[in-house]
């Protein structure tokens, strides 16, 4: 290999590498960066009420962007609150989320993946599927759209826990974006 040969290999590669440090990755490929997720819980108690007051407030609000190092509020990200448009029935949730039903995930993938909403401009579904188990073990668990498996938060959240708290869980289980750019 000659002398020119050489300088010709490392100036295609000084070109390469300049490209990939200073392109972010995704700029190639082309992604997202709006979460569209759903909460529910069946609201029959007092402590179901305040947290998803609690969660209502923080979805809403402009500490959301750096409490969980997300760019939603500026994205039109969106979380549907106990919406009765979802039509996921209650017994669906919970054989996802209490019973842990194999055969049940797969159902409601296909219900959060066909959800439609035009006037939100919400065309390719939800990511996934916050619940939180006021009934029983007063924890708040998650769903991605896909998978067979159920993240749930460790500790117990009530309305009298601190909203910090209740935040940051939102925040660990926040399903990530699995919707196609």
């Amino acid at each position: 290999m000659n002398s020119k040969s050489k300088s010709s290999h490392c100036t295609t590669a000084a070109w390469l590498i300049s490209i990939i440090l200073f392109f972010p990755v995704n700029s190639f490929a082309g992604s997202r960066s709006d979460h569209f997720a759903a909460w529910i819980n069946f609201e029959t108690t007092a402590n179901g009420k305040a947290v998803s007051k609690i969660i209502d407030s923080f979805a809403n609000s402009n500490r959301i962007d750096s409490t969980c190092n997300i760019e939603w509020e500026n994205n039109d990200s969106l979380l549907y609150l106990n919406s009765r448009q979802l039509k996921i029935p209650a017994e669906l949730t919970r054989r996802v989320f209490i019973e842990r039903d194999n055969s049940s995930f797969k159902e409601l993938s296909l219900i959060l993946r066909s959800f439609r909403d035009p006037d939100a401009n919400v065309r390719d579904g939800l990511d996934g599927l916050f619940f939180y188990d006021e009934e029983n073990s007063l924890r708040m668990m998650s769903f991605t759209t896909g998978q067979r498996k159920i993240k749930v938060y460790p500790s117990i959240l009530k309305a009298s826990t601190d909203p910090r708290k209740i935040e940051r869980a939102f925040c660990t289980l926040l399903p990530p974006i699995v919707r196609a750019p």
